[in-house]
């Protein structure tokens, strides 16, 4: 029986011990652990096991230890993350975003990353500056090269037309050198015609009939004013 009691009671303090090491509460341990002593019996086992814990959960830093290990690991992970952002960014193209501020004619500009240059990527870079609508479609887009000048061709969907027509004529000047200056960065071009539906882009304040030139930090007057 003594036995049986011996080991019943050292059991119980394996569980108390390890209970009270997650929830720190020392005074706990303490109380716990003399009413096991008590049922032990002076069992030379269960001292000899008190002692030994007692002995490792001395304020001997394991906890701050453990602290450090944890936000250590954690710096770590951010500084793996941080790297594999960096990586990813180089690996991708940079493009300028030109957009504008409302504060004047001067535009803004943004720096964009993107897997690859295209007109589409690029349209749906303007429409988060809400430079087009979000409905707003690539039709088509070409380059030409003549007399050692680079002209672009951009052909956009009817919802670029329906765009504008909400614009005052302040508002479709920033749009339009926004869209041509993106685009004429982004592919080294001189000049950009824009076009709705294959069609030349006719509204209330312009005619688009001539390619469009900008230059950056001044907004020029646009064809037909």
């Amino acid at each position: 029986m003594k036995k049986y009691k011996e080991t019943a009671a050292f059991l119980s303090l394996v569980v108390v011990l390890l209970l009270a090491a997650c929830s720190n509460q020392a005074e706990e341990v303490a109380a716990m652990e003399g009413e096991v002593r008590k049922e032990a019996d002076g069992s030379s086992a269960s001292e000899l096991f008190i002692d030994s814990l007692g002995y490792f959960l001395q304020e001997d830093g394991t906890e701050d230890a453990f602290d450090d290990g944890a936000l250590g690991a954690a710096e770590d992970q951010t500084a793996k993350a941080d790297v594999a952002e960096e990586q990813k960014e180089a690996q991708q193209a940079e493009v300028m975003i030109y957009y504008g501020n409302g504060a004047s004619d001067e535009l803004s500009a943004e720096t964009s990353f993107m897997e690859q240059i295209t007109a589409e990527n690029l349209v749906d870079a303007l429409s988060r500056h809400n430079i087009v609508s979000l409905g707003t479609k690539v039709n088509s887009f070409e380059e030409e090269e003549a007399d050692g000048k680079k002209t672009l061709r951009l052909d956009l969907s009817k919802s670029f037309y329906e765009y504008l027509k909400t614009m005052t004529k302040e508002g479709e000047k920033i749009i339009m050198y926004s869209v041509a200056a993106t685009f004429m960065e982004a592919y080294d071009a001189d000049g950009i015609f824009i076009t709705v539906d294959g069609k030349i882009l006719k509204t209330e304040h312009a005619t688009y009939e001539e390619p469009i030139h900008y230059t950056p930090g001044q907004l020029k007057a646009l064809e037909g004013e």
